[in-house]
């Protein structure tokens, strides 16, 4: 005789219908961070077709500072497909991993805006305010350690990670 099937309960429908408004919504940002990621490009190329009379170094610095934004955007759309892909839509430390990578990207691309701004400002012979030259300096050191700090979280995160042997 076979089992009756059970129906699903009022609480057991509501989360399901909780996953797919949390499947669509994660599908909305990817697409979203993907349409992102392609006005920056297109910017860019935009900038570098009529950045013609502008100083080398000024189109230097934009075309980095662009491409480390895209490269943020794009770790953001990997993190947002990964958990689309995983099944139990689970967060686990491992997770922290793309956000550090980020965070990484986001200082290391302060830290060569500020040095090609210096650059720049010495290349083109002006003179640079001693207030302001202290600020960028207190930024470096700041922005140091910040990446110190994301490289020891990474560090920590992945040694802690199961099936990573002890080194």
């Amino acid at each position: 005789m076979p089992k009756p099937v059970s129906q699903p309960t009022v609480a057991q429908r509501f989360l399901r219908f909780i996953n797919r408004g949390e499947i669509i919504t994660y599908g909305g940002v990817a697409l979203l961070l993907l349409f992102i990621a392609g006005a920056i490009a297109a910017y860019l190329l935009k900038f570098l077709v009529t950045s013609a009379g502008q100083p080398f170094f000024s189109i230097l610095i934009t075309l980095i500072n662009e491409v480390l934004l895209i490269m943020i955007v794009m770790e953001l759309l990997r993190t947002v497909t990964r958990l689309l892909l995983s099944p139990a839509h689970d967060v686990g430390i491992q997770d922290l991993n793309p956000f550090l990578v980020i965070a990484g990207i986001s200082v290391t691309r302060r830290i060569l805006t500020i040095g090609a701004s210096l650059s720049v400002t010495e290349t083109e012979g002006q003179v640079l305010d001693p207030v302001k030259f202290q600020h960028y300096m207190i930024e470096l050191v700041i922005s140091g350690l910040l990446i110190l700090l994301v490289a020891v979280s990474l560090w920590l995160i992945n040694r802690r990670l199961p099936g990573r042997a002890a080194r």
